[in-house]
């Protein structure tokens, strides 16, 4: 008399409930990644020099970007939903982005150190939220 056994899965997913960009976030995480957000818009904002000119192209793209990810970040975050931290990993990437063009076209300074900061801390704490929920 022989017995066959059905393999048990790798992962047992009966036991975690399913997660999908519109499952919703705890009300706490999506206030403290908000603070985050004003704080960091804040520090790079004060600390920002004067346009010397007329912005390039890039500099308009880059910054349109940057306003449809925080509009996108504000939506998700309302609706309490997880695809609002793809949104606000985006924004922390474009702020990362628009950090090195300006440091390309040679702008220095505490601002610029800001920026960094701010848009790796918005982009890593966001991509492991997402991650973690």
């Amino acid at each position: 008399m022989t017995t066959t056994t059905t393999p048990r899965p790798a992962v047992d997913r009966t036991s975690a409930p399913e997660r999908t960009l519109t499952s919703t976030l705890p009300i706490r995480l999506v206030l403290a990644i908000a603070a985050l957000w004003a704080v960091s818009l804040y520090v790079v904002f004060s600390l920002a020099p004067a346009p010397t000119g007329d912005p390039s192209t890039t500099a308009i793209l880059i910054g349109l970007a940057f306003e449809l990810s925080i509009l996108a970040t504000l939506t998700g975050f309302v609706m309490r939903q997880r695809w609002g931290l793809l949104a606000s990993a985006t924004g922390g990437g474009v702020l990362l982005v628009g950090a090195a063009l300006c440091s390309l076209g040679g702008h220095t300074g505490g601002w610029l150190v800001a920026q960094y900061v701010t848009g790796a801390v918005i982009l890593g704490v966001s991509q492991a939220t997402f991650r973690r929920f």
